[in-house]
């Protein structure tokens, strides 16, 4: 009966007035791992990036440092995963990252107060940001190159499919998505800028998993690729449109 009893208590819909977590936004539903995993259990897909982005899956550490998160999950993945490391081989860390970059103040753009009236980076700021720290870490082939979604127009959907297609096949590659969050989450009280890992992309339902470094409030989830372009080029009065930052290590 206690068994019983729990599974009725998780069961429950959310009380009169309250939201679902990840509720309806323009039409589109974002689907939590936990729920929805059948695309890891497949053989015959390597799933490189989620499993490398997996092993080093962090939190942001303020309201503001989802890009400090999101870079030193994929530099870890890129320079770290799928190798023998020596004893004394630190992962890469957030604030140790973010102070490796002189090319502007992360560290005073990621903190609570924020820096030059702003707290977050813009998504060129992500790209150069993450270039700079790729090199600091001695990564001679590695690269950062953006794209920014101010078309929603049909040929840049297929561009960003392109691209999502060619993360997922390639080990060396991660994608960055910057993005207004509570267009796939659904969260009242927006809009939300936000930065986060692409940890995945079926290409035959058409859905991407974000791999959402604010942990305080999600899990990785499933959102359509259509409802991943509408957030990327949803414009914000802070930062305009966002986009996808892709981080390349030709080894």
């Amino acid at each position: 009966m206690k068994i019983f009893f729990c599974l009725l208590i998780l069961a429950c819909p959310p009380a009169r007035g309250e939201t679902w977590k990840y509720a309806p936004a323009g039409g589109a539903v974002a689907v939590p791992i936990t729920l929805d995993n059948a695309y890891f259990r497949n053989p015959a897909v390597p799933a490189y990036d989620y499993w490398a982005l997996a092993s080093f899956y962090v939190p942001q550490e303020t309201s503001a440092s989802c890009s400090a998160a999101s870079v030193s999950m994929a530099l870890n993945a890129l320079f770290n995963s799928r190798r023998q490391r020596g004893d004394e081989e630190e992962n890469i860390a957030a604030e140790k990252l973010v102070a490796k970059v002189a090319g502007f103040n992360w560290a005073g753009l990621v903190s609570e107060a924020g820096a030059d009236g702003r707290r977050g980076l813009t998504l060129d700021q992500l790209a150069a940001g993450a270039a700079e720290a790729g090199s600091a870490y001695g990564a001679e082939g590695f690269s950062a190159s953006s794209v920014t979604v101010n078309a929603k127009s049909a040929l840049a959907l297929e561009r960003f499919r392109k691209a999502l297609g060619e993360n997922e096949r390639n080990p060396d590659n991660i994608m960055l998505l910057h993005f207004t969050q509570d267009i796939l989450t659904g969260a009242p009280g927006g809009p939300f800028p936000h930065i986060s890992p692409v940890g995945a992309y079926d290409e035959k339902t058409r859905r991407v998993l974000v791999f959402d470094v604010d942990r305080q409030w999600y899990e990785p989830y499933w959102a359509l690729d259509t409802q991943v372009f509408k957030a990327m080029g949803a414009k914000t009065p802070a930062f305009g449109p966002g986009g996808y930052v892709i981080l390349k290590n030709v080894k």
